[in-house]
């Protein structure tokens, strides 16, 4: 009898768990517009949908992913992009989370072609904490969910793709990436010594909120994997050490990760962007399965991960 196919839900998750697969997943995660643009020039069809992630793309090969969209980012209700200041060159303005920013233009136009440079954040003390607050009231989190959650659920349950709780390419909900969206990096670094208060409120109303809203979702579908969104290292290391992360925030990734594993999420994955390895231990000890991006250039080496820990 000629063996069944392997799907790709099937294949991601084998390889994820260590297990003997066919081959690896092809996967890769969009392109700038830039990229797009070019690659259009070159010859790629104008069609070509190049969130590769989340579609996967016959054209180069890809597999892609199935997910939830629900929003466990936004305050409620959505706060609408206002412009401050206009020129050719950059504008500056605030965005839906409440962060004043200004952003490089390019002929003309604003594409997100760099970071932008960030100004201002809605969280100062503990007064501001309280009135952004009021957006992760439980009375929005029936609207956080798509409108046809119902007939979705049932398409994303049938899929043979990976199906992931959050969209990576939207910003999943993770502490420290939401911590930085209210407060900014370095106004944290100093609230972890100057108002520990402060910020131990803020990691306690995301840990409600999350787990509050995201139990609807675990217990009608069974997910593969997800992805913590934090962000928080580069080339030279973490923006925050192990010592203040098992501090502050481990007790929360516990209670998470393991809210998500009783619930039947198979992989847990945290992408931190850059040189995380202080912090491996740390979040090992949260209940973490892996990692992702494992970025060379910033110095991390995935097999001599695997041979130190035993994991990705």
């Amino acid at each position: 009898m000629e063996a069944r196919p392997v799907t790709q839900k099937e294949r991601f998750v084998r390889t994820l768990a260590f297990q003997p697969v066919d081959r690896a997943p092809f996967m890769e995660i969009c392109t700038w517009a830039q990229t797009r643009e070019r690659w259009i020039a070159e010859g790629m069809p104008k069609d070509i949908n190049t969130a590769f992630m989340q579609d996967g793309c016959e054209y180069f090969g890809l597999e892609g992913y199935v997910t939830a969209q629900i929003d466990a980012v936004s305050p409620r209700p959505p706060r609408e992009t206002r412009i401050i200041e206009e020129s050719p060159e950059y504008i500056v303005f605030v965005d839906g989370l409440g962060r004043t920013r200004r952003g490089l233009k390019v002929d003309g136009k604003y594409t997100s072609i760099c970071m932008d440079t960030y100004l201002d954040f809605p969280v100062k003390d503990m007064a501001s904490f309280r009135e952004l607050r009021k957006g992760y009231d439980p009375r929005y989190d029936a609207e956080r969910y798509p409108a046809d959650w119902d007939s979705q659920k049932v398409n994303l349950a049938r899929s043979d793709l990976p199906l992931t709780l959050l969209n990576p390419l939207a910003g999943t909900f993770g502490y420290y990436s939401m911590l930085r969206n209210w407060i900014g990096t370095e106004n944290l670094c100093y609230l972890f010594y100057d108002n520990p208060k402060l910020v131990e409120s803020c990691l306690e109303t995301l840990s409600e909120f999350a787990l509050r809203l995201l139990a609807r979702a675990v217990k009608e579908l069974k997910f593969d994997f997800y992805y913590v969104h934090e962000d928080m290292a580069g080339k030279g290391g973490p923006l925050m050490g192990p010592e203040l992360f098992r501090k502050f925030i481990l007790p929360h990734y516990k209670r998470f990760v393991a809210f998500l594993k009783s619930n039947g999420v198979k992989v847990v994955l945290v992408d931190t962007d850059g040189d995380h390895n202080v912090l491996i231990p740390v979040f090992l000890e949260a209940g973490v399965d892996g990692f992702g991006p494992i970025e060379r250039a910033a110095g991390m080496d995935p097999v001599a991960i695997r041979r130190k820990y035993g994991r990705s």
